[in-house]
Parts: structure tokens; C-alpha cells; sequence
């Protein structure tokens, strides 16, 4: 390998995906920055995937074929991060494929703006229709901490390409010691707090690097968790990260994740009756007018909307309930 270029690892989870693998490693063995390290990690896969990574192995020695027992997304990549050697990494899932120029772009933009996480746009590739969709675009430019967190949490943007682990670049040093949790659905969105704060400053790129698969069956996921735990996974994922935002006073980032939290707490308790919805609002509103408060010592303020929401909760739960009554009617 070229030892005056920086080594990139890139670290590609494999189960289930015989039909889609192959184009996947071409288009990375392919990259016009070619000093790398392919990381194939066959996470138990019934089909034929094991082998086919066995063959790329021999026919690429930047390639390294490893096998597990099934764990799931998050075990395959923690499985890659322990046995990745660049001074940068990405991932990529085996049944996407990424753009030629995928790493050199994304590279040549941390030196450029002196950054250790680049995040580049991506395609949508329907798996049914075969249309290739263009998704939002985030304004491209360096954000540090509160401004991610902001354009995160804006609706004028995209905060998919912000969260997933795809289409980005890291610094090898954001993990060096943090891991994805084991079997937890949305494990991006519980990582991410941590990988914005080791990376500070953050660089969007405005290119279209990704290719992500839609509408396919049998992914990585499938049997994880069911949506009634995949709601309350979220629900608590949100809750400590506004918790942390606010211990770590990134005050713009703690002021649009606590509007969020208490919308969130709202919406559910104005349209789910259950015990869970319940006790989520009850936990949520006292939280969210403690950190109203502190915010307002910072000069922050919840918007006009946010403010009255928070002022009589009670009542804009009964006429948010009201409202949905009268359109399940229709």
C-alpha cells in the first residue's frame, strides 16, 4: 500500500444480500483513491454471501474476509471497528454501492476544511421501480457542534444523511472507544451524540456520493425488534440526548431537542391511549419547563408556538385529541 496517503478502512456488514454484494465491493475496489482497507464481515449469512467474500479476499489483498455468528447490524460493525487499521473509516452497507470519486471527495474535503467527519449527500435507488430519487440537500458547509444540532433538528432540512452511518467519513479516533449498542434498532440515532461531540466540526459536502437501496426485503434488520419496542427505543434515545445537549450546554442544540421532546410527548399522548403514552408526557413536560427555564437564564427562547404548547399542555392535548377523533371519523 501507499504509504504517503492516509489508509481509509471501510467497513462493509454482509447478511443476506447474494444478489446485490457483488456490485457492492466493485464500486469500492473500484474508488479512485485506491489505499485501502476493505473489511467484509459475514454477520452469520444463510446464503451464499460468506463465500463470495472469501473469493473478492483472493482476488484483492486490500480485502478482509471475517465471519460471526448472526448479532445484527451493530455486532458486524463493532466487529469491524475492532479489527480496522485507518487513520480513517466508513461504512458501507453491502446492499448499496457507492460513487467512484466516494472516499477521494470525501477525503480531500476534511483536509481542506481541517475536519474529521465529512457527510455527503446520497441517491435513494427504489428496488421496485428501479428510479433513482436526489434527496434533500443540506446546506454544505462546516458546522460546528450547536450548528449540526440545529440544521439536525431544522424542517427546512434532512436529518437522514446526518444520523446514518453511511455516507460519511470519520476520523479513526471518534471511535476509538465507543462501539454501536448490540441489538438496538435505531443505533445510529443512539451513537450519533457522541460521534458529533468527538468530531466538533463537521464538514457537508454538497455531492451525491451514496447509493441507498429502498424497498427491499430481508435486510440486516429485519427480525430485531417489533414497532411497539421500536417507538419506545426511540422515545428514550431523544430524551437522554436532549439530556446530554443540555448537560454539555450546546444551548442552541439543547433548545430544538427539548422543542422536539415535548412536541413528541404532546402528539403521542394527544393520539395513543396507553399507559406508555401517559407516563411518557407526565416525565416529558416537568423536564422540558426545567430546561425552558435554565435556557431562558442562557438568553435562549422556545419559539411562540413551543411557548404556549408548554404553557397549557393539558389543553392542547385534549384539542390535538379532538382533531384526530374527528379524522379517523372520515
Amino acid at each position: 500500500m501507499n504509504n504517503e496517503l492516509p489508509l481509509v478502512s471501510i467497513i462493509v456488514p454482509v447478511y443476506k444480500v447474494e444478489k446485490y454484494l457483488n456490485q457492492c465491493v466493485e464500486s469500492i475496489i473500484n474508488q479512485t483513491y485506491q489505499n485501502l482497507e476493505i473489511i467484509l464481515i459475514d454477520d452469520g449469512s444463510p446464503d451464499n454471501c460468506g463465500q463470495l467474500i472469501e473469493d473478492w479476499a483472493k482476488k484483492d489483498k486490500r480485502i478482509v474476509a471475517l465471519h460471526q455468528k448472526n448479532g445484527g447490524l451493530s455486532a458486524a460493525r463493532n466487529t469491524g471497528l475492532d479489527n480496522c487499521h485507518g487513520e480513517w473509516l466508513a461504512f458501507v452497507d453491502s446492499d448499496d454501492y457507492v460513487a467512484k470519486d466516494y472516499i477521494e471527495k470525501m477525503l480531500k474535503a476534511a483536509m481542506r476544511d481541517h475536519t474529521n467527519l465529512v457527510i455527503s449527500h446520497y441517491f435513494e435507488i427504489d428496488e421496485i421501480s428501479g428510479e433513482q430519487i436526489d434527496i434533500k440537500h443540506n446546506p454544505a458547509k462546516v458546522y460546528n457542534i450547536n450548528e449540526f444540532w440545529k440544521q439536525y433538528y431544522s424542517p427546512e432540512g434532512n436529518f437522514v444523511p446526518l444520523v446514518v452511518a453511511w455516507s460519511k467519513l470519520y476520523a479513526h479516533e471518534i471511535f476509538e472507544t465507543r462501539r454501536y449498542a448490540v441489538g438496538l434498532v435505531h443505533e445510529d440515532e443512539e451513537i450519533i451524540f457522541d460521534v458529533i461531540k468527538s468530531a466538533r466540526h463537521i464538514s457537508v459536502i454538497p455531492d451525491d456520493l451514496y447509493y441507498y437501496r429502498i424497498n427491499r426485503s430481508g435486510s440486516i434488520m429485519d427480525n430485531i425488534k417489533t414497532s411497539d419496542q421500536i417507538d419506545q427505543t426511540i422515545l428514550e434515545i431523544k430524551k437522554t440526548r436532549t439530556k446530554n445537549l443540555m448537560q454539555e450546554k450546546f444551548w442552541d442544540g439543547a433548545l430544538v431537542a427539548t422543542e422536539d421532546l415535548m412536541l413528541e410527548a404532546i402528539n403521542i399522548r394527544s393520539t395513543i391511549n396507553s399507559d406508555i403514552a401517559r407516563a411518557f408526557y407526565s416525565e416529558i413536560i416537568p423536564i422540558a419547563k426545567q430546561n425552558q427555564r435554565i435556557l431562558r437564564q442562557h438568553g435562549y427562547k422556545f419559539g411562540w408556538k413551543q411557548r404556549i404548547y408548554l404553557r397549557t399542555p393539558a389543553l392542547v392535548c385534549c384539542l390535538k385529541r379532538i382533531k384526530h377523533d374527528i379524522k379517523n371519523l372520515f
